[in-house]
This record gives C-alpha cells, sequence and structure tokens, in this order.
C-alpha cells in the first residue's frame, strides 16, 4: 500500500470516529410530560361522550353588532347519588389586556330550570335520570357576556381570554 492509501484509510476511521462520539447519550435531551389521572368512584364530569372535558372554547357574537357573546357547553354528570354540588371557584374574567367582557353569567340547565352559578355560592343539583342505580345526566351550560365599552378612544378588537374554573362535588346521602 502506498503512503496516500494509508492516509486515506486514517482519515476515514477519523471520521466514522467521530460521528460515533456524536451519538453518545451526553448528547441526547430527555423530554418530560407530566400526566395525570383522577379516579372518583362517587362522581364523574365530562363532554356527553363521557371521554374528556373541555379544553379551548369560543365564545361567538350573538349578531353583527358584537355587542353580547355568549355559548352553550353540555356537560355530563354521572354520580352514584342522587345529588351533586357546584360552585364557580372564582369569578369568570374575560380580558385581552386592555379591557374586561363585563356582566358574566354563568347558568346551569336542570330539570328543575336554569340555575345561576355564582363564586362562591355552591349550588345543589338533583339528578332525575338513572342508569341501574347511579345517576346519570347531561346538563347544559350556558355562559353570556358583554362587549367592553370603549374608554378614551382605545379599541376594543382583540382577542379576550379567561378562565371557567367550576368545582363539582358529590353530595353524601344517608341510605
Amino acid at each position: 500500500m502506498k503512503f496516500n492509501q494509508y492516509a486515506l484509510i486514517l482519515g476515514m476511521s477519523m471520521f466514522f470516529g467521530a460521528g460515533v462520539a456524536n451519538a453518545e447519550p451526553s448528547n441526547q435531551l430527555p423530554k418530560t410530560i407530566h400526566l395525570t389521572a383522577q379516579i372518583n368512584d362517587a362522581l364523574f364530569v365530562s363532554k356527553p361522550d363521557g371521554s374528556s372535558w373541555y379544553d379551548v372554547e369560543e365564545v361567538r357574537a350573538l349578531d353583527y353588532k358584537q355587542q353580547k357573546f355568549s355559548t352553550t357547553l353540555p356537560i355530563r354528570v354521572w354520580s352514584k347519588n342522587e345529588s351533586f354540588k357546584v360552585t364557580l371557584a372564582q369569578p369568570l374574567k374575560m380580558s385581552n389586556g386592555n379591557y374586561e367582557m363585563p356582566n358574566a353569567s354563568i347558568t346551569m340547565d336542570t330539570s328543575a330550570g336554569s340555575k345561576p352559578l355564582a363564586t362562591g355560592t355552591t349550588v345543589e343539583i338533583k339528578q332525575t335520570e338513572k342508569s341501574g342505580t347511579e345517576f346519570d345526566q347531561v346538563y347544559n351550560l350556558n355562559v353570556k357576556l358583554d362587549a367592553p365599552v370603549a374608554v378614551n378612544g382605545l379599541s376594543t378588537n382583540g382577542s379576550y381570554n379567561g378562565d371557567l374554573v367550576m368545582v363539582f362535588e358529590p353530595v353524601v346521602t344517608a341510605k
């Protein structure tokens, strides 16, 4: 073999050796996803199909004037007990950073009529639809808001965001 061939072989081995060195575990990027699950054998609240809960929903204008906004979200409540309690954990505040949408109103349609939900006020709902020995019923959750009024000529245009946080709890009944 000639010197040029030795140099080529040596150069190739250094090239492949460097490629292997870059694939070592120290160059890997571990990623973690935090997953949670909650099992409750007394109460389960979900979308009507029973598979999940709402993530991001759009509140829509009622007409072209865009002064009143609303949405209706059907929710399913499964319970071992005839009644459950629901309350707002915090006021609904929809804001774009400059303005807040006023007059937020949240109601839940039940077999006994529409029940207003308010922060700090617990509403007890009696379920009427039985499935075997358990209760399983779908309710409509209604959200209504008004458009903000412009101040000092600032535009009210933009994307408004907020969190609707509710707490559901079972009502223990004596047997």
